[in-house]
């Protein structure tokens, strides 16, 4: 499950880090090459984010997310609230209808139902427990920014019939999978907890910045399932072994680059 990084990746989950804080060019040249970029590589992204409208510079050559990305930032970083973001489920379930669409907006449009833990329960109906915190509005909002889904319509609904919802609880969702990736990252993270102070700092600050992408990827796709379908003592473990990891991995950048000022670990989850 290890994810690439990539320029963009560095970039983005730098600026993330910062708490939006706008960081000169320089940083984020100096940790492109601790990476193996070099300062134009680095320079070429930052062009390319500002001109897609993902990221935002001033007259000083200062970065910072831009209000579109930040409300995604916001969404990466509700691994924060735990099992917060849950309340119990009295059965009903959010519902999203979407018109046909061409492949290619298929593809971008299930990656961001899938992070939202939605999956096709019937033809053209995604479906998913209503047992989240966050409002619908909220959930309406991310899909039209990121999956440009401006055709679907959403509603809670619970009369589906027994063998229906049995089914969907019993098949819609890798439980088994999920639980032994939770599992075995989580082994991985305490290996890495355990060593990284120990390492080169720039050596260090790779680490961290890979195990902490990982595991906000894994915490942030995780589809927060009632226990009536996936129990959460993983999730909860996976949880606080990435807050204390935080910890590790800010003092880490912190210590190898000073002109960027950071509130945690970096990491940044792409939706590609």
């Amino acid at each position: 499950m290890e994810k690439k990084i990539t320029p963009k990746s560095l970039v983005l989950g730098l600026l993330q880090a910062s708490d939006n804080r706008a960081i000169p060019v320089k940083g984020l040249v100096r940790a492109g090459e601790i990476f193996g970029f070099t300062g134009n590589t680095i320079r070429v992204t930052t062009a390319r984010l500002i001109r897609e409208g993902t990221i935002e510079s001033n007259e000083r050559g200062l970065y910072c997310l831009s209000d579109k990305n930040t409300l995604f930032s916001r969404f990466i970083e509700s691994w924060r609230d735990g099992e917060g973001r849950l309340k119990d489920w009295d059965g009903a379930w959010i519902c999203c209808l979407m018109q046909k669409r061409t492949v290619k907006r298929k593809t971008k449009t299930q990656s961001i139902l899938d992070l939202s833990g939605f999956k096709e329960g019937l033809p053209g109906l995604w479906v998913r427990p209503h047992n989240l915190t966050i409002s619908i509005r909220h959930l309406e909002a991310l899909f039209v920014n990121f999956g440009k889904l401006d055709d679907k319509v959403m509603f809670v609904a619970r009369d589906f019939s027994v063998k229906q919802t049995e089914q969907w609880m019993k098949y819609l969702w890798p439980v088994d999978e999920i639980i032994k990736r939770q599992q075995a990252f989580l082994s991985k993270m305490e290996k890495s907890a355990e060593r990284i102070e120990k390492i080169p700092l720039e050596q260090a600050m790779i680490e961290s910045f890979r195990i902490g992408s990982e595991a906000v990827h894994l915490l942030i796709s995780d589809p927060l399932l009632p226990e009536e379908i996936m129990g959460k003592t993983n999730r909860v473990a996976l949880t606080k072994a990435m807050s204390e990891y935080d910890g590790l991995g800010k003092k880490v950048w912190s210590k190898g680059i000073q002109e960027i000022e950071i509130d945690q670990s970096p990491s940044h989850l792409q939706l590609t």
